[in-house]
């Protein structure tokens, strides 16, 4: 399904190993964690995969964040300049101050030792405990391995089975699936980037619905606001507003189906 020139054109920068056994074993994992059963899921798998590695070269989380960085990502953490500097620079000590005694992360050392790892960014040790059982694999007592070429890609698609997140990009949508994966919307123009990247990089051979790039989806609040059915904010992210618009806007018109057809759009001229 996926070829290596494909992968390739997708992460450029990535190492030829990881590309080597993604492309090995996407015509085997994929299928099974039905991420080959429509563009959707293929494309959103992807493009996610792609902003948390930064096109596979990022894998293990390192934490030697700057002062502004670390304002940019714990926002509520590190409201300032003075409370960020403090731990500026000091990956152990952050790891412990954002992780420890969340997600299973009960003794010493854990915040850091369970860091973000892989290609989807596993974090946590009761995330590697639930993993490593699934994949058959010791990754809360060996936790590099979700690194390792041999197991990264395993451990992506189990972790989107395990955190249920088909049904989000059934429905197209882009951000509530983003949330489940990082918990809120961290990155989101990027990973918009990587959602047009691997609609372009990765053809699909069957007819059907393709995600909207964000200044569609702007455009589309702007014109369902303009009818008077949206007055929330222009950000693209097609959240519970947006839906509501859109269903009674379909309602008026007596429209049949559900989101952004073709016909909700050309009614829309957005």
């Amino acid at each position: 399904m996926l070829t290596l020139p494909q992968l390739r054109a997708l992460y450029p920068e990535a190492p030829a190993a990881h590309l080597t056994a993604f492309a090995a074993e996407a015509a085997r994992l994929l299928p099974a964690h039905g991420l080959a059963a429509n563009r959707q899921r293929c494309h959103f798998f992807l493009a996610q995969l792609g902003h948390e590695s930064g096109g596979l070269q990022l894998r293990t989380e390192n934490l030697a964040y700057s002062a502004a960085r670390l304002m940019q990502v714990w926002p509520s953490r590190f409201p300032t300049p003075e409370a960020a500097r403090r731990l500026a620079f000091s990956p152990e000590a952050l790891a412990e101050a954002v992780y420890g005694g969340r997600m299973g992360n009960d003794r010493p050392g854990d915040g850091y030792r369970y860091r973000g790892r892989g290609y989807i960014q596993i974090t946590g040790r009761e995330t590697y405990r639930a993993l490593g059982r699934l994949c058959g694999l010791p990754l809360e007592e060996e936790p590099g391995l979700a690194d390792d070429p041999a197991h990264a890609v395993t451990i992506a698609c189990a972790y989107w089975s395990w955190k249920r997140l088909n049904p989000l990009c059934d429905a197209g949508d882009y951000a509530g699936l983003t949330r489940r994966i990082n918990g809120g919307l961290t990155g989101l123009q990027d990973r918009y980037g990587w959602l047009e990247r691997a609609q372009r990089c990765i053809p699909w051979p069957e007819a059907g619905s393709e995600a909207l790039p964000l200044p569609r989806l702007r455009a589309v609040q702007r014109a369902l606001k303009a009818r008077g059915f949206y007055d929330g904010s222009i950000d693209g992210i097609i959240g519970r507003r947006s839906l509501a618009a859109i269903a009674t806007l379909r309602a008026e018109l007596g429209l049949p189906g559900e989101g952004l057809d073709a016909p909700l759009l050309a009614a829309l001229a957005a």
